[in-house]
């Protein structure tokens, strides 16, 4: 419980304009302190030769701090005003969802936090002069260490602009969210593990493949006390309980999902076993929250791509380049996920007792969150479809299974019969035949199968190429 808090805590802290300058500002105060105690013990004899050092007498000192920290609580503002334009922007042309990569930007934060901490070092620095009756001689060296704040305060202002300039144009957003979606879909995937034969005792000569299903049909179901979407999952958290109680324990939902009191969420087995205790701590695995995040929800990193490009298909923005540019972070963060095969959905204690099952995502549901969206935007333009196939190719190179690229061989298929209920002319209609031929051939060479025409048939939505995992929804109270 305490882990999933405090990640949870660090990702809204990261995604906040407030706590990087409030750390700098912390900083300004013990450096004022610093400095003060350093100043003391430099007599102004010392300082005096030197042009760059401040070399006036306390009141002027005083007064010049005053000045610069006043100029500083105004740019501060101005650069607050500065912030809501990309933030704006990206709202209107790029999605809401969006908004989180701006408010987790470093510069950005950085660049509030000079102009923070240097209005707080001066107005330290001011309320610790003494009077000039008691110490007539000015701290020169904390002043001069003030002034060079202010100049690297203005130098960042000019960084902030140059940064704002570059951070609204459409490639540079879509390779953040395209680092974004890589990074989680490299830390959300899980090691292989061979399964071992359980030590539980009542299933003793039972099929080890078996108990998921046992787990299903006579597990305790434990249902959720609250409403909201689930931000993190953190099943570790549930194998030292499933160890001490002997427990198997299957989590059925997964981040991303929408919860409301009284959804199951969770499987205990066996029930009899599965008292409050268990569940209560069971529930603490799942941190509930109003929005979702990609920390561990690779559908909504998805979908950050997908609403962005989308968003630029419409009649209204009519960017094209800018929705093959997310189709291009969309294969390269697939090709992550298709790379290292996915999930492995059993958890097991230092015993090697398998102790927690989940529901992980399949790939063909992250393909169809890809590209279903976005092909159905793009019927009408052959050289967005064209560079989805290009796309699903990277991918397929990275494949590790067959059904891998029988996924992929599936969206080729809909790639082409989406090209043919469009608009475009005959000829465009043909260039995404061939390539999709192309790509089709390919991917059943890698299988050792023939291809017999170079227009395969779309799979009926029934087939088992489109069937999906269900999240095992329903269930009965012990």
């Amino acid at each position: 419980m305490v882990r999933v808090y405090l990640r949870r805590i660090w990702e809204r802290l990261r995604t906040s304009y407030w706590f990087v300058p409030l750390v700098m500002a912390v900083l300004a105060v013990l450096l004022a302190q610093l400095i003060l105690w350093i100043d003391a013990r430099i007599p102004n004899e010392t300082l005096s030769g030197y042009k760059v050092i401040f070399n006036e007498d306390t009141e002027q000192a005083r007064v010049t701090l005053t000045n610069l920290a006043g100029t500083m609580l105004s740019t501060a503002g101005v650069v607050f005003t500065l912030l809501t334009l990309p933030l704006s922007l990206a709202a209107s042309q790029f999605g809401s969802r969006l908004l989180r990569l701006y408010l987790r930007d470093r510069t950005t934060q950085g660049v509030l936090g000079v102009f923070v901490a240097t209005f707080v070092y001066c107005l330290a620095v001011v309320l610790a002069i003494p009077p000039a009756d008691y110490e007539p001689d000015a701290p020169q060296l904390t002043a001069t260490v003030g002034l060079l704040l202010s100049l690297t305060a203005f130098a960042s202002l000019l960084v902030l602009i140059h940064h704002i300039a570059t951070s609204l144009q459409a490639p540079n957003v879509a390779a953040a969210a395209g680092a974004e979606l890589r990074h989680v879909m490299s830390a959300s995937i899980l090691p292989s593990r061979r399964w071992p034969v359980t030590e539980h005792p009542a299933v003793a000569g039972t099929d080890p493949p078996s108990l998921p299903a046992l787990v299903e049909w006579e597990g305790c179901p434990i249902y959720s006390d609250g409403t909201g979407y689930i931000e993190e999952v953190d099943p570790v958290l549930a194998i030292p309980l499933a160890n001490r109680r002997n427990l198997v324990i299957r989590l059925v939902r997964k981040p991303g999902d929408f919860v409301q009191v009284g959804d199951r969420i969770a499987l205990a087995w066996p029930s009899q076993d599965a008292d409050q205790e268990v569940i209560s701590q069971i529930r603490s695995c799942y941190r509930l929250g109003n929005e979702r995040i990609p920390t561990q929800d690779i559908e909504y990193a998805i979908q950050q791509l997908v609403e962005m490009a989308v968003r630029a298909m419409s009649a209204a923005i009519n960017d094209p380049y800018t929705a093959m540019t997310c189709l291009d972070h969309l294969g390269a963060g697939l090709a992550v996920y298709a790379e290292r095969n996915g999930y492995q959905p059993y958890l097991y204690d230092s015993g090697n007792r398998l102790r927690v099952i989940f529901d992980p995502l399949t790939f063909g549901g992250l393909l169809d969150g890809a590209f279903n969206m976005i092909r159905h935007a793009s019927r009408d333009n052959a050289d967005v479809l064209l560079r989805m196939l290009d796309a699903i190719e990277r991918v397929a190179e990275r494949s590790s299974t067959a059904d891998q690229r029988a996924e992929l061989l599936c969206q080729a298929r809909l790639v082409e019969a989406e090209s043919q209920t469009g608009s475009s002319i005959a000829w465009d209609q043909e260039r995404v035949g061939r390539r999709c031929a192309e790509l089709a051939s390919r991917l059943s060479a890698r299988e050792g199968e023939a291809i017999t025409d170079g227009k395969p048939e779309v799979p009926e939505p029934d087939s088992p190429a489109r069937q999906r995992k269900s999240h095992y929804n329903s269930g009965t109270g012990c």
